[in-house]
């Protein structure tokens, strides 16, 4: 049977959340109330079948012992659906008992039923900035607390996607909150409820620390399931508000215009913090001090420019606990001791943000361990390993006078390179802060032995073109992110390859070892093996305490002993003592021929197939399918939205998901190719909103007078750049020329922004029968598309199909919805 936690908790929240949402627009006479009872009702009744169909199948089974080998999950599924039955049920059985008659009554109906009608009397130069500060704070919450759920989640690309997803879900259910509710609301009340988003990002930030210590065991990482409740609970305050404030305030306002100005200025607010935060805080700011910077920034702006609080004592108050949170986290011991309540029993030697993730040092018992969002990437010596590492490889060889490290030469590796005394000692860290950090807390290293580059392993063979390397050794991390999948791809194979002298030999490892592997496991060595076989003559696998891959354009042997007597080096575990040559070549010929009979894809920089195999062992260690089924079902809430929107949100839906997975996908290839997604994501996500804020200022001018054949244009315009972007990155240039290529790639970013706004605008001024509910309209169906845009593209597409064939398919999606919307339009 299946083992795996049942998802009461996980499944108990979505749906506990969901019903209360769900009342909250019934009450704001969003959803009609016989609507909401039909969609429970029909919930209801599907959780009561799927469990009963599923009971029915497992007793069938018990009973007449069938062999129905998929049916062992069926156990988890029924449990699952029999968990969202008993939550709907109480629905169900709470409704019918009255509890609340009272707050869905007719009199509070009733009093909703009257139009809102503009009341807010706020100055113009106030409403502008307003907007600009609402884009500000939500902006600087979505980077930090995205750096920090990748921390807490052992995160990666996957988790970015479905954070982005659902924070652009939740701020569009929000905005659509906000476009329909007709109560008026004081402008005193508005201000606080600004307040409290400066706030409470540093709330996420403590309440995470606080899961991780009290929730989450050491080690633990959360599956698919889990991932996506902790996310949804802890910023849906956050996002709800954000988006109806602006919903409601752009229909609230007195002296309003129909225009794009709103949804400008929220993009321009967007712009200055991501370019603030990108630019500025990241390097001189951890994360919380960048909240807590957040914090007094909105402190100041609603009490100088509105006047809120009115009372001299409140505003004292504020500015003073401003003040004071601020001075406290730039206190190093007090981030330490915070810090420190993820590492239960481990003491903080230093930890910071640095452009390629949190890196964190601490220290127990004497063991020193540094850790890359939380992910170890660094120990004390660990000689038995460090040996493995490098002698497996460097023994090939029968002078090896010139190596290159990328990677764990502070965990020993580097000493036992210099055994072999060579002329050229080259050492690399895919992350150099790794090394930086690690100088200072790690027992005594003799850096005069090796010369060590500031630059990550890839970027330097890229920079050197001239030195060639007797042995190259890769002990990078793991392909659990697309930054360190960039180290197992045939493209730095073939990079490494040329580096290579004559005999040269290349030595590399995966933790999947032992005498056991299971199929998950299997399947990751056999891509990787496949993808070394497509770049060297010949490749040989070491089991031992990982798998240890030789590859070269000579012969490799495995018989170690021999080859040590041949060096005469001191070593303690790579000994003939330890090593019998008969029993190595056993195991590694069993287990080539495990992963021979593997069907593997090759593994490259733009159809990652190595990280997605690691992300679904990630999966599959909780959730069995469920990242399988989360994107089908993705994919049928796409279609259902499409064909139920009118034209014009159509195309801003569509333009919305374009533009989004555009972005989420060149965050992958820039990172793949160049660096890490925590300094990345940023950085697009930054440019994508100029593009925007250029599309919102531009579109009039560019195309005068708006009309259905332009609107549809747009979304062609969209198809063309897609096309562009095939083009450009089938480029070896992207490679070669670093900077030109960063370049080429963030202008291939702006430009679907720059459509995505040009989409609004334009889309705003042909919607005039919506009146000011069309903005809050229009923004609520863009979030829509874009965050299916960050998720269905990374989950279920890339995987299937590689970065160019996504793109193609954006293509043609943007060219069939621009038909169908021209169809459609033109009928009406």
């Amino acid at each position: 049977m299946i083992q795996g936690p049942y998802h009461v908790i996980s499944i108990g929240i979505l749906l506990i959340l969901t019903y209360l949402l769900s009342l909250v627009m019934v009450r704001m006479q969003i959803l009609l109330l016989s609507n909401h009872r039909k969609i429970w009702n029909t919930l209801l009744l599907l959780f009561f079948c799927s469990s009963a169909i599923l009971g029915l199948f497992l007793a069938i089974r018990v009973n007449y012992k069938l062999s129905i080998p998929w049916i062992d999950r069926a156990l988890q599924w029924h449990v699952d659906m029999g968990i969202g039955l008993a939550f709907v049920s109480l629905f169900h059985l709470s409704r019918h008992l009255g509890y609340f008659k009272k707050i869905i009554s007719r009199d509070a109906i009733a009093r909703s039923v009257s139009i809102m009608t503009p009341h807010l009397g706020f100055k113009t130069h106030q409403v502008k900035l307003l907007f600009l500060l609402l884009g500000f704070i939500s902006i600087i919450a979505q980077l930090v607390l995205l750096r920090e759920f990748i921390k807490t989640l052992h995160g990666n690309e996957l988790v970015i996607g479905i954070f982005l997803a659902i924070w652009m879900i939740l701020t569009s259910a929000g905005a659509w909150a906000g476009s329909g509710y007709r109560a008026r609301i004081s402008k005193a009340s508005l201000l606080k409820l600004v307040l409290i988003l400066g706030f409470f990002p540093m709330a996420v930030y403590m309440i995470l620390i606080f899961v991780n210590r009290c929730i989450f065991l050491p080690g633990y990482e959360p599956g698919m399931i889990n991932s996506i409740s902790h996310i949804v609970l802890l910023i849906f305050p956050f996002t709800l508000v954000s988006g109806f404030l602006f919903s409601y305030i752009s229909r609230a306002v007195k002296d309003n215009r129909l225009n794009a100005n709103y949804y400008m200025l929220d993009s321009l607010g967007s712009l200055a913090g991501g370019a603030v935060f990108g630019l500025i805080l990241v390097f001189f700011f951890d994360n919380i001090q960048v909240l807590s910077f957040l914090f007094v920034i909105t402190v100041v702006s609603v009490i100088l420019i509105y006047g809120y609080p009115s009372k001299v004592f409140p505003r004292i108050i504020l500015i003073l606990v401003g003040i004071v949170i601020f001075g406290l986290v730039q206190v190093p011991e007090i981030r330490y001791a915070v810090e420190g309540l993820r590492y239960k029993n481990e003491t903080i030697m230093e930890t910071k943000d640095t452009p390629y993730g949190n890196l964190t040092i601490t220290t127990h018992d004497g063991q020193v361990t540094g850790y890359l969002d939380r992910n170890p990437v660094l120990y004390s010596v660990d000689l038995a390993r460090a040996e493995e590492t490098v002698h497996y490889p460097a023994l090939q060889h029968p002078d090896p006078g010139s190596f290159l490290l990328i990677g764990g030469g502070l965990s020993g590796n580097s000493a036992e390179v210099i055994k072999y005394k060579p002329e050229i000692f080259d050492y690399c860290e895919a992350n150099p802060w790794i090394y930086r950090m690690g100088l200072k807390h790690l027992p005594a290293t003799v850096v005069d032995d090796f010369n060590f580059i500031d630059l990550d392993g890839r970027s330097w063979l890229i920079k050197d073109d001239s030195t060639k390397y007797d042995v190259i050794i890769s002990a990078a991390g793991e392909p659990h992110t697309i930054g360190w999948n960039r180290y197992f791809t045939r493209e730095f194979f073939e990079l490494v390859n040329s580096h290579l002298s004559p005999d040269g030999i290349f030595g590399m490892q995966l933790s999947t070892g032992g005498n056991y592997i299971n199929d998950a496991g299997s399947q990751l060595l056999s891509i990787n093996y496949q993808t070394l076989k497509q770049v060297f003559d010949y490749v040989a696998i070491v089991p031992g305490y990982a798998t240890y891959f030789l590859a070269s354009g000579k012969p490799l042997s495995l018989d170690f002993p021999a080859l040590l007597k041949e060096h005469k080096l001191s070593t303690t575990y790579v000994h003939p003592d330890y090593l019998d040559m008969s029993h190595l070549t056993f195991d590694s010929e069993q287990l080539l021929d495990r992963i021979n009979m593997e069907q593997s894809r090759i593994n490259s920089d733009q159809w990652p197939t190595l990280f997605f195999n690691s992300i679904s062992i990630w999966n599959s260690k909780s959730d069995s399918n469920s990242l399988t089924y989360t994107g089908l079902l993705s994919l049928l809430v796409f279609l259902m939205l499409l064909f139920s929107y009118t034209p014009l949100k159509a195309g801003m839906y569509v333009a919305g998901f374009t533009g989004a997975g555009v972005q989420i996908l060149l965050i992958m290839v820039v990172q793949s190719l160049y660096g890490f997604a925590y300094m990345v994501a940023p950085i697009m996500i930054t440019i994508f909103m100029a593009g925007i804020v250029a599309g919102i200022l531009l579109w009039k001018t560019i195309w005068h007078e708006p009309s259905p054949l332009k609107f549809t244009g747009l979304l062609w315009i969209m198809a063309i750049i897609v096309s562009v972007g095939i083009i450009v990155l089938k480029s070896d240039q992207l490679l070669t020329h670093r900077l030109q290529g960063q370049l080429v790639l963030g202008f291939l970013n702006f430009l679907p922004g720059m459509i995505v706004g040009s989409v609004y605008g334009m889309s705003l001024a042909l919607s005039v029968k919506d009146g000011l509910s069309g903005i809050g309209r229009l923004y609520g169906a863009d979030l829509a598309g874009a965050a299916l845009g960050t998720f269905i593209p990374v989950v279920f597409i890339l995987p299937l199909i590689g970065v160019t064939n996504t793109f193609i398919l954006f293509c043609g999606i943007n060219v069939a919805t621009g038909l169908y919307i021209l169809t459609r339009l033109r009928k009406r």
